[in-house]
């Protein structure tokens, strides 16, 4: 019992010592950034692109601003994905147009390139060659992708549930090297279709999406702050800041919460790092990454680049996703389980093993057998709202959240810095 109370001393003494001083609640600072890089000016901020420039040259603004000396930036090669028109999905009977279907209200495309295909359709898997075929989603669209393949399918229209029907206003830039298109349809659009099948049987189906594709350059920020003790040991901060960028009709996609909450974040811990001292014992490398949403370029340039020799890396903490949703979740991967054993008994936070594990900038610290800790808040059913939507608003991101986040973050490093870890 008096081992308890004089560890629970010092922890209380090491929070006093150890926190960083605030000018303000905390939040207010990422809500700021987070409502900056979130706006038309920065057009979605697709990694390569001005916008995603214009937004990074604001935060290194930013960090000067702050009283930070140099700021670091690593240049990498990117494909900036852009629309030359406007998608078609049309169906036909006898060459006459029976419905044009409106891009991302009635259908979407899987992100896989550019095709311009007419062709029958059919429900029947035994008669799919040379046509669409028109399935449901059933939970594994690689599964469908491969037998689509084998039954020589020129490509596959994807009937989505009720409850799937977001999936349609989302745009995604990770690219999917697939030999055929696949469609996602609304749930009244694969019923009116298979209505039409039943009545006509000989309809068709005209399907044209069309990208211009470039290459250009794209780079990650980074800083350091060193521990005011002698230390080789460093925990890597990282948030990606790029998002997808425009539509085809020149809206923009804002990504407050994917992931300007995440630059937010970090920004903020920063400043309160840089105003009132290191004095952890551990150095911070605060990598802002680039790239993430294309499959996370930037966090792989970085691990084949790095600035500092990895194995002074006892850690990374990823943020992203973290201005909306109602459940807090900490994942971690193997590498760091004696890390979170330590910190289990922190209060309304969950730790989930594994979980996004190849979803984000972490996967690279992973494959590099690197401890990893995650954070991210979704909604009650798992999903992360408003995602890679153009509902994704500064207005709709919860200064309780980031405050919730910051402060989840000082306490952890804390008992880190107590467990002489």
């Amino acid at each position: 019992m008096k081992k308890i109370k004089i560890n629970l001393f010092l922890l209380i003494f090491l929070i006093f010592i150890l926190s960083p001083l605030r000018s303000s609640l905390r939040g207010d600072f990422a809500l700021n950034i987070i409502r900056e890089i979130s706006r038309e000016e920065y057009m979605g901020r697709q990694a390569g692109t001005l916008g995603n420039f214009k937004a990074l040259d604001f935060v290194g603004k930013e960090l000067k601003l702050l009283g930070l000396s140099e700021v670091i930036y690593q240049e990498f090669p990117v494909e900036v994905f852009e629309y030359k028109d406007i998608p078609k999905l049309i169906l036909k009977y006898e060459e006459n147009e029976i419905k044009s279907y409106k891009y991302r209200e009635d259908f979407r495309d899987r992100f896989s390139g550019n095709y311009e295909k007419e062709a029958y359709v059919s429900s029947n898997i035994q008669e799919i060659k040379n046509s669409f075929w028109i399935t449901s989603y059933k939970g594994n669209i690689s599964r469908d992708i491969a037998v689509a393949d084998i039954y020589g399918a020129e490509g596959i229209i994807v009937g989505l549930s009720r409850n799937m029907v977001d999936l349609l206003s989302q745009r995604s830039l990770y690219f999917l090297k697939e030999n055929i298109p696949v469609v996602y349809v609304a749930p009244w659009v694969y019923e009116e279709i298979l209505s039409y099948l039943k009545s006509k049987r000989q309809i068709k189906m005209y399907y044209k999406i069309e990208y211009k594709k470039e290459i250009d350059k794209a780079y990650n920020l980074l800083f350091y702050i060193p521990s005011e003790r002698n230390t080789k040991k460093t925990i890597v901060l990282t948030a990606h800041i790029d998002h997808v960028g425009r539509d085809y009709d020149g809206s923009y996609f804002p990504g407050a919460n994917d992931n300007a909450s995440g630059v937010g974040v970090l920004m903020e811990i920063a400043k309160e790092l840089l105003e009132g001292g290191n004095r952890y014992p551990f150095n911070f490398l605060f990598l802002i990454t680039n790239g993430e949403e294309k499959g996370l370029l930037g966090a792989n340039y970085f691990m084949e680049n790095p600035t500092i020799s990895l194995e002074d890396v006892i850690l990374n903490i990823n943020f992203d996703c973290v201005g909306k949703g109602k459940k807090r979740i900490i994942s971690y991967n193997s590498y760091a389980k004696k890390i979170v054993e330590k910190l289990r008994f922190m209060n309304n936070v969950e730790f989930a093993k594994d979980v996004f594990i190849n979803e984000s900038d972490q996967y690279l610290f992973h494959l590099y057998e690197i401890p990893f800790l995650f954070f991210i808040n979704i909604e009650e059913n798992g999903e992360i709202p408003s995602l890679h939507n153009k509902t994704d608003t500064w207005n709709k991101i919860s200064r309780e959240n980031l405050m919730y986040v910051i402060n989840d973050f000082f306490s952890i490093i804390t008992m880190l810095s107590l467990n002489s870890f």
